[in-house]
């Protein structure tokens, strides 16, 4: 990839906005960037390398298999994210791994190593990237609030309106979500099973609380429906 479009990609990227001109071009140094499609892995949790993810594009989920060899899904990521092999953030379990759900996406990957010395190096970035990842287990630490206090139900609500928060958009009908998850990867997510988030969503379908189709999810009172 050219300096030019590594560079573009870095400069514009949530975590390292606030960086100087000469510090975006230090991070372009040991950079490497990954093109993947929809349905590939990053198998990140085993590896010998501690590797950081920067999700410049696209989507993907953290997931776990567990010891029936089912899929537990721990996250789902989004543009301006990461992911990897995180001491103290709640990855780094031996059967995690990330799978694009996008067309496409863009990554960016540093060797953790590179990406600590780049740290010290630059304050800024130290403090920004802490900020980040104050942010993300902020957020963690609420979806497992949730899943001990909250019943099925409520956990299913809660979801709704968090994604709604992340990729909703305001819409004559309310807020629109473009829907590309399964009932399956739902019930994963906040731990129940599929027949009971399909039985669920209709439940709140019939309250007027969502309207859901395969393709989107839109819901007229963000509001109401964590109510």
């Amino acid at each position: 990839m050219q300096r030019e479009i590594k560079y573009w990609y870095l400069r514009n990227y949530d975590l390292f906005t606030q960086l100087t001109k000469e510090q975006v071009n230090d991070l372009c140094k040991t950079a490497r960037f990954l093109r993947m499609k929809k349905g590939q892995t990053i198998y990140f949790a085993n590896q010998d390398k501690k590797r950081m993810y920067f999700l410049i594009n696209g989507k993907c989920k953290i997931s776990e298999i567990d010891r029936m060899g089912n899929e537990m899904i721990k996250d789902i990521v989004l543009t301006g994210d990461l992911f990897g092999n995180l001491s103290g953030g709640g990855y780094g379990l031996t059967q995690e791994y990330a799978e694009v759900l996008s067309s496409e996406v863009i990554i960016c990957m540093y060797e953790m190593p590179d990406f600590e010395m780049l740290m010290q190096k630059h304050p800024s970035l130290s403090y920004a990237f802490s900020q980040k990842m104050s942010d993300k287990l902020k957020r963690m630490e609420q979806r497992y609030a949730n899943l001990v206090f909250k019943d099925v139900k409520e956990r299913l609500k809660a979801f709704l309106h968090d994604w709604a928060q992340r990729e909703g958009k305001s819409d004559v009908e309310g807020t629109v979500i473009r829907n590309y998850l399964t009932h399956q990867e739902i019930a994963s997510l906040i731990s129940s099973s599929r027949q009971t988030v399909t039985t669920l969503i209709n439940e709140l379908k019939l309250e007027g609380k969502v309207l859901y189709s395969r393709s989107r999810i839109v819901i007229p009172d963000v509001r109401r429906l964590a109510a």
